[in-house]
This record gives C-alpha cells, structure tokens and sequence, in this order.
C-alpha cells in the first residue's frame, strides 16, 4: 500500500502549465472560474493571487525571488529555486493592450526548461510559447519516471 504525503505538510503549488493557455481568452479570478463551474488555470492564479506587477524585476543579490511576490505559494516557488539554482521570473507580463498575462518565462521555468529552451525560438508567438511549454514535459519528472521504469523492467529480469 502506498504511503501518501500529509495534507497538511503539503506545500501549494501552482497549476500545471496546458497547451490551451495561449487560447484561453483572459484570466479570470479563480473564485469566479470555480463559481462557473471550472478549476482555475495557472494564468488565473498568477494574475489574480499573487503580489507582483509586470514592472517587478529580479534583485541581483542572488538565487531567489522576492518572497513576498508569491502569497501561498511562496513555500514552492523557494523549494524549486533551490532545486532549478535559479530564481523565478517574474510571472507575469503586459499584453498588447496593457492588460496582465502569464509570462512565457515563468511557464518555462516552472517546467523545469532552461531559459530560453521555447521563449527564445524565433519567430514564436507568445500563445504558440505557452502551447509548446503547456503540451511539453517536465524533465524531472520524465527522467524520474524512466528510471522507475528501468529499475522495474530489470527487477523483472533478474
């Protein structure tokens, strides 16, 4: 039987980031989605629930972003940093008509990507950016599941 992590030492992390991102129309408040009847995207929770502004740019004195930009999530967001040795973008940015949107960066960097690994493919819009990010793969998690893989197909060979 598999032994579950506790709920109440879990940590809140953000949405997993889709490939229907680029074509979902504006963020909306993640109470109002929820009031109609859908879960929340991560644009949603980037534009609505945490304290940063477009403006916001990273502090040069070292490998993490500002606490205080990431409300609940603040917890995640620092654990990942340690993990990826680099600090968050900033997540949001301003689209064509001033209004807030999840930045490609952020997206990228929350898969675990190297910076620049989709955002800097020329030519990309920033809707195909956040379909390529959203229909790719964690590397961690793939490299995770391989080896799970292997270490069973092998047990089975022995």
């Amino acid at each position: 039987m598999a032994k579950l992590f506790p709920r109440d030492r879990a940590e809140v992390l953000f949405k997993t980031p889709t490939a229907n991102l680029g074509s979902n129309g504006s963020a909306q408040h993640p109470d109002k989605r929820k009031a109609g009847g859908h879960g929340p995207t991560l644009e949603d929770e980037v534009c609505f629930l945490l304290n940063v502004t477009p403006e916001d740019t990273l502090p040069d004195d070292g490998p993490h972003s500002p606490a205080e930009w990431w409300g609940p999530f603040a917890r995640a967001v620092y654990r990942w940093e340690l993990i990826r040795q680099t600090a968050a973008p900033v997540p949001i940015i301003r689209g064509p008509r001033g209004g807030v949107k999840l930045s490609p960066e952020f997206a990228e960097w929350l898969m675990g990507l190297d910076p620049g690994w989709v955002t800097n493919v020329p030519g990309l819009t920033h809707k195909e950016k956040l379909e390529r990010i959203g229909n790719g793969v964690v590397p961690h998690q793939a490299f995770h599941a391989f080896r799970e893989l292997k270490a069973t197909l092998d047990a089975g060979r022995a």
